[in-house]
């Protein structure tokens, strides 16, 4: 049997020019997740990261406080492991939702500003683009994406066998779909995931022979432990 830790990264800088960075806070989170690891003897076999900044800062300031007496674990960087790109999603589904719904208009305007205005208009842009209805050429689709996540997964078993410990730093998008191969979950339910998925969250999956199962979902345990609301983020 082979664990798989799923670990979404910090708070990325959400309204700032480059979102694909981690916040001061994002790299506190970071750090309190290694630190955390370390106190509880969690080593790695294997870390993957995708090609995202924030998801590769995430694994270094975590890798950086863990303890490993044998050389550090082999740090592999795999683009499967990325998430989808909201961003352009939500720009390829504006015009259809506001033709059919003239009252979102001006929650467009400050949909990548505003956390309120990118809540109200997520969730219906990420269910019409999970439908297959509304797809735009030169945007991901669902179907592509969530296949590229289960191609990562694949690779992952295959390159390491049984009894590892591995840690793919990933984001919540990529996480739902490895829930929702391994629970068969509908889009819907899928999307409400979504929005549940905390900042360095930790969703532990393992394998034995191709099958996977889930041990726990969403785990922010490292976090909790401080009694600070404040570091219990989604973004």
């Amino acid at each position: 049997m082979s664990l798989i830790y799923l670990i979404r990264h910090g708070q990325a800088s959400f309204g700032h020019e480059n979102y694909d960075r981690l916040s001061e806070l994002g790299r506190k989170q970071s750090q309190i997740l290694g630190d955390y690891f370390a106190r509880s003897g969690v080593v790695f076999d294997a870390v993957y990261a995708g090609s995202l900044q924030r998801q590769q800062a995430t694994a270094r300031n975590v890798m950086a406080r863990i303890s490993t007496g044998n050389g550090k674990p082999p740090f592999h960087i795999r683009p499967e492991f990325n998430e989808h790109d909201t961003f352009s999603i939500i720009r390829a589904q504006a015009p259809a939702m506001i033709r059919e719904d003239a009252s979102l208009s001006p929650a467009f305007e400050s949909v990548f500003t505003d956390p309120r205005s990118f809540q109200k208009i997520q969730e219906t842009a990420m269910l019409r683009w999970m439908s297959g209805m509304s797809d735009i050429p030169g945007v991901e689709t669902w179907e592509s994406f969530t296949r590229r996540v289960q191609s990562g997964i694949t690779q992952v078993m295959a390159e390491n066998g049984r009894r590892k410990s591995i840690a793919i730093f990933t984001s919540g998008g990529a996480i739902c779909a490895v829930m929702r191969m391994v629970l068969g979950l509908s889009n819907e339910i899928t999307i409400t995931l979504a929005r549940s998925i905390r900042n360095t969250s930790v969703s532990l999956v393992q394998y034995n022979d191709q099958r996977l199962g889930l041990s726990f979902f969403n785990s922010s345990a490292h976090l909790e432990l401080h009694n600070q609301p404040e570091l219990l983020t989604y973004g």
